[in-house]
């Protein structure tokens, strides 16, 4: 490809580009597509298990040996291609696909799948050296080449590239066979900052087209403020050097929301030209986590066929065992993301360490499984010799070829080869959601931005963790999910709130169901200015309680002796400790069920529950670094809401179910080292391990599982 051509293309794609960012909710192109062709798919009626497999490092020689392994351990899928973009295109539209060709065909004699990565997450070195402005930069500066990801997703250039490798790759594999899916990008959204001229040429574009005018910029952005007024949109600048202050919460938003909506245009149009392209495959990307920075929500309902995630928890063994409720937390979340529940782990540890119990390993696919995964892809199958992650374990344990718990991925290989087939069509219901809203979480922070301690998705996982122990399945929804299916909604850190969802959520309690608020709750419109009103503004009739003094805020005034506050739940004798928070809460028809100890604080409401004609509403005016204290809370409303759990089972065992037309599965997973001797169950099961009808007892060792099916037929209902 000349310069000229390349050109035209950067030109175009400039304006496929910017037309994407104006329309965030996708083109009538990728989501119809999906819907015609989702039913006619067959790689959902197994499980993938799968590897990373890079055969661009190795000689081909060794590729036989390769997937002759993977196959007797039981791998049935590969992913490839995800980093590939200079050898399949060593120079401006020079393509050489040949050596993924016979790639592809030995994986598929020895009865493996692949799916392929686009390699748009790293720019070749020959298109940043012709178009320096495809990596973008973070406020240090313009990014320079080495490493990887980086790139400017507004640049016309790298959106040309972009257009040209994807669209040979479409022409040459989508009607492959063997390859039954793509992987958009690698990771997209991180890092978290795209600082760069086009990219603030294309936020000044978003601006405009949200806004309108500038007078309602400034009204909503508040530009009084600091005589912040913009009479100009290429006044509106990326402050990467600001002074005092820097932004204001609701540009913040506004970058934060522009950023979700260029990674999402650029995933949408390497979909668009896939979709023309291919037959019965599907289309995915791997979050580093569904919780992070780019609309998830979106993606899956507009041009996705699942959600994948990239599964790095901590091994089973480390640590306390709440710590893998971070992996079904992104389950579910994955799970609910997309309208068909169809969603997997395109990365997931192959390996423990030292210190770690390597039963770990099949305890974590498990958790997969019972969460409703359609499958896992272990990272990876062979380190690289060189280069950045030389030094990460892998599938082989070392270069002489050895496999670390090799007898448990048979294992894992065999046992998932038989379930997954029978699980197939088995969805999960559930009657717990736990809402999650990017909105909320782009402007309190999450991961490494905003306040330490406190980011938003950190609190999500808090009270995430606590109802896990009611042993009840649980969803992670959108604030636009229909309320009607749940008898409880858990709503963390709902500051920023729209009238239509308060009013839904005031139907919701009044039909009967129970909503749990916390601290700042409803204080905040969703351009992030504040409402006149005091915590938890348009709840407060419901919750039957207000904040009416300034909140403690031990981020802000950190000198404060937080051993001088303590919690405790009424009737019981165990003591908790506020993290960040308090409120000084005051009653208003509500009745507290934990209190304050010390200082100013001793005898106030800490936790309260009002009655809201057939529902009720808990509010929660502080936080806690502790499990038990959420543990505390969910076992409190769960009394209150009568919501046994589906298996009564010990503490630190984790209880899912799923089901299909004919049977509810269930799954006891055993996230502890503990031994829980003679389970009692509340009717005979089939243990679909063992293999075995009739049972009525089970015993879980050391991070172990059940895998238990029980007939509708039978008189078996959901309960969970």
């Amino acid at each position: 490809m000349d310069r000229r051509t390349f050109n035209k293309l950067a030109g175009l794609a400039g304006l496929v580009g910017i037309s994407a960012l104006v329309k965030p909710e996708g083109t009538a192109e990728a989501h119809t597509a999906i819907e015609e062709g989702k039913e006619n798919r067959k790689q959902w009626g197994r499980y993938f298990m799968g590897t990373a497999y890079y055969p661009e490092w190795w000689a081909p020689s060794e590729w036989e040996i390769d997937f002759r392994q993977m196959q007797e351990l039981g791998i049935n899928t590969v992913r490839m291609g995800e980093f590939a973009w200079a050898i399949y295109e060593p120079a401006p539209g020079k393509f050489e696909f040949d050596w993924m060709d016979r790639a592809i065909a030995l994986a598929n004699r020895h009865g493996i799948d692949v799916i392929l990565g686009t390699p748009t997450a790293s720019v070749p070195p020959w298109l940043y050296q012709l178009h320096p402005d495809v990596l973008s930069g973070n406020v240090m500066g313009p990014y320079t080449y080495g490493g990887r990801k980086g790139y400017c997703p507004s640049s016309p250039s790298y959106q040309a590239a972009c257009a040209s490798i994807v669209t040979a790759l479409a022409e040459r594999y989508g009607h492959h066979p063997g390859v039954i899916g793509w992987q958009l990008d690698n990771e997209p959204g991180f890092p978290f900052d795209a600082f760069d001229p086009d990219s603030e040429r294309a936020f000044q574009m978003w601006l405009k087209k949200r806004y309108g005018t500038l007078d309602a910029l400034n009204r909503e952005w508040n530009g009084a403020f600091w005589s912040n007024r913009y009479s100009d949109w290429s006044q509106i600048k990326f402050p990467t050097n600001s002074a005092e202050g820097g932004w204001q919460p609701a540009i913040t938003l506004a970058y934060r929301r522009f950023f979700s909506d260029s990674f999402l245009s650029h995933l949408r149009r390497q979909a668009v030209i896939l979709r023309k392209a291919m037959k019965d495959q599907f289309i995915a990307t791997n979050w580093p986590s569904p919780a992070w920075s780019v609309d998830v929500f979106t993606a899956a309902t507009e041009f996705l066929d699942a959600t994948a995630w990239d599964n790095y928890v901590i091994p089973p063994g480390i640590g306390e065992f709440q710590r893998q409720y971070g992996a079904g937390f992104n389950h579910d979340f994955s799970r609910c993301a997309g309208p068909r529940q169809r969603f997997f782990c395109a990365e997931q540890i192959a390996y423990v360490p030292a210190n770690a119990p390597e039963e770990g390993l099949r305890l974590q696919a498990y958790i997969n499984l019972a969460h409703g995964s359609h499958g896992h892809l272990y990272f990876e199958w062979r380190r690289p010799q060189a280069g950045g992650e030389q030094y990460r374990p892998s599938f082989i344990k070392s270069f002489d070829g050895s496999i670390q718990a090799k007898s448990i991925f048979k294992q894992v290989g065999k046992e998932f080869a038989r379930l997954g087939t029978r699980l197939a069509e088995a969805t999960t219901r559930a009657d717990i959601a736990l809402l999650y809203n990017f909105d909320n979480e782009w402007s309190q922070g999450f991961g490494s931005l905003g306040p330490k301690g406190r980011p938003y998705n950190n609190e999500e996982g808090h009270y995430y963790n606590g109802f896990k122990v009611l042993q009840r399945n649980v969803d992670v929804v959108p604030l636009s999910a229909d309320f009607s299916t749940y008898k409880l909604i858990v709503a963390p850190n709902l500051h920023m709130v729209d009238d239509a969802t308060v009013a839904r959520l005031r139907a919701f309690v009044s039909d009967g169901g129970i909503l749990v608020l916390n601290y700042r709750a409803g204080t905040q419109k969703m351009d992030v200015s504040m409402r006149r009103v005091l915590p938890p503004g348009p709840f407060a009739e419901m919750a039957g309680v207000i904040a009416e003094a300034n909140e403690v805020d031990f981020i802000e005034y950190p000198v404060l002796e937080k051993a001088e506050f303590e919690i405790i739940f009424s009737g019981s004798d165990t003591v908790f400790r506020p993290h960040t928070i308090l409120e000084s809460l005051t009653l208003q028809g509500a009745e507290p069920i934990a209190t304050f100890r010390g200082g100013r604080m001793a005898g106030r409401p800490a936790i309260t529950r009002n009655r809201h004609r057939q529902g009720w509403v808990f509010y929660v005016g502080t936080d806690c670094a502790e499990d038990g204290f959420y543990e505390a809370l969910a076992r409190t409303v769960g009394s209150i809401g009568r919501l046994p759990p589906l298996i009564a089972a010990p503490y630190g065992v984790e209880v899912v179910s799923r089901e299909d037309s004919k049977t509810i599965f269930y799954f006891l997973l055993n996230l502890t080292e503990t031994t829980h001797n003679d389970i009692r169950l509340s009717k005979p099961m089939e243990d679909l391990l063992a293999e075995q009808a009739g049972v009525t007892r089970v015993t879980l060792g050391p991070l172990k599982v059940a895998a238990l099916a029980s007939s509708k037929d039978a008189g078996a209902k959901y309960a969970g």
